[in-house]
């Protein structure tokens, strides 16, 4: 940070990457200093938990964990209608039938 509001005649953040580089402002209120969000990676089965239908909202949930990019991991959720599970349903069909084959099954 090379100058904060209110610093002699700073109205305006003034910021400068570590180590220099362009100079840039950011208003006083801080609006656009807000931290950049990690970025997920992928989301694998959370083991030990098993996924549930709720008939009442037509949707299943299947427990997930995100990880992402910095290395966290965070527990979840994928919720998915009906017609998403039997889409779900029809892709990981798919995907086994193929590594049956591969592995030289009669699928």
């Amino acid at each position: 940070m090379v100058a904060l509001p209110g610093e002699g005649s700073a109205t305006t953040y003034h910021l400068r990457p570590p180590g220099g580089g362009t100079q840039w402002s950011a208003p006083a209120d801080g609006r656009t200093l807000r931290p950049v969000p990690v970025q997920a990676t992928h989301a694998t089965l959370l083991a030990g938990q098993d996924a549930v239908y709720d008939p009442r909202a037509r949707q299943g949930s299947v427990p997930v964990e995100f990880h992402f990019d910095e290395g966290t991991t965070l527990d979840g959720a994928l919720i998915l209608t009906t017609a998403e599970l039997e889409r779900l349903y029809a892709q990981t069909s798919r995907l086994l039938d193929a590594h049956e084959r591969a592995l030289g099954g009669t699928s």
